[in-house]
């Protein structure tokens, strides 16, 4: 049994299989990437009954990660790394002008924008992708290449916001991961005016309680790109593993660059099940068929977007 990668449970199933042969053919097909050196094995699908996390390993119970050079290729598409998020309208309502921001997996920065001008002072950003390091330079942020369960160690309790846009996903290990956010947060109880909603955890993730959760053959939420999966079950039970009060949940509309994404999706539903990836005759006939079948299909004005924002008080 394989514990839970968030709480640790070893309350967990597995549900599907999928072939390292089938993951790096349509890495090569939709992205001309080699992955073949990242997924060296078949992958295994959990789900974590105490939580509700899906997550990925590896037969060998490894768990497969993008490098430097996977995330540099995708760096490359114009696409990437938007300047302009949904989510980043949202979360600034939450910050004050004089807060500290940490953010964790910032891209080029684009959030630090989006900040008070005096925010934007005192913003920090971490980063692996040297590419997106560069990319922040230019707009006059420094980030850094460091993880943050090593930053943490010598930044205890500095930020008022600690904030991951579309990252924890990403990440094998996530308790680790939202523990050190935790650690660079400020203590409300030792703060003078502690038990506010200063100090503050936000997290963007894809929501796999929108249409995404149907999306098959979606490599970019497989490994070596997505490690894990979360519903708004799976938010709401953070808040308990971590001690913290869940103050906001929030869902966006479809957005205008996942119109097409969320026609195509629903369109194959209609038609087909919806394993991880299904690489058959069928399928392919579906999908060309839906060049002209996705005009029909209407988003209904409460449908969950791509992606869900949680903010977390510290207690």
């Amino acid at each position: 049994m394989t514990n839970c990668i968030l709480c640790h449970s070893n309350n967990t199933e597995i549900t599907q299989e999928v072939k390292q042969d089938d993951i790096n053919a349509l890495c090569r097909k939709v992205y001309g990437m080699d992955t073949s050196y990242l997924i060296t094995n078949d992958l295994l699908y959990h789900h974590c009954k105490s939580c509700d996390l899906r997550f990925f390993t590896t037969k060998d119970g490894t768990i497969p990660t993008g490098d430097n050079n996977f995330y540099n290729t995708l760096t490359e598409l114009d696409w990437y790394y938007f300047s302009e998020k949904h989510e980043y309208s949202f979360a600034k309502q939450f910050i004050n002008k004089d807060s500290k921001v940490l953010e964790v997996g910032c891209g080029k920065a684009a959030f630090a924008h989006f900040l008070p001008q005096e925010a934007k002072a005192h913003y920090v950003g971490l980063e692996f992708n040297t590419q997106a390091k560069e990319l922040a330079a230019k707009n006059g942020i420094l980030i850094e290449n460091i993880p943050i369960e090593e930053y943490a160690k010598s930044h205890a309790h500095s930020f008022d916001i600690a904030c991951s846009f579309q990252v924890l996903e990403h990440v094998s290990n996530p308790h680790g991961f939202i523990s050190a956010q935790i650690q660079c947060l400020k203590d409300s109880q030792l703060s003078m005016g502690g038990g506010h909603n200063k100090y503050l955890l936000i997290i963007a993730v894809p929501s796999e309680d929108s249409f995404i959760q149907y999306c098959v053959n979606g490599i970019l939420n497989m490994p070596p790109h997505h490690i894990s999966r979360f519903s708004d079950n799976t938010l709401h039970n953070i808040a308990d593993i971590f001690n913290l009060k869940l103050i906001n949940l929030h869902h966006e509309n479809v957005q205008n660059e996942h119109i097409e994404f969320y026609k195509s999706t629903m369109w194959a539903k209609l038609f087909l099940p919806t394993p991880l990836v299904d690489r058959g005759f069928f399928r392919k006939i579906i999908n060309r068929l839906g060049r002209i079948g996705k005009h029909c299909i209407k988003i209904p004005p409460n449908a969950y977007g791509h992606t869900a924002v949680a903010i977390y008080k510290i207690k």
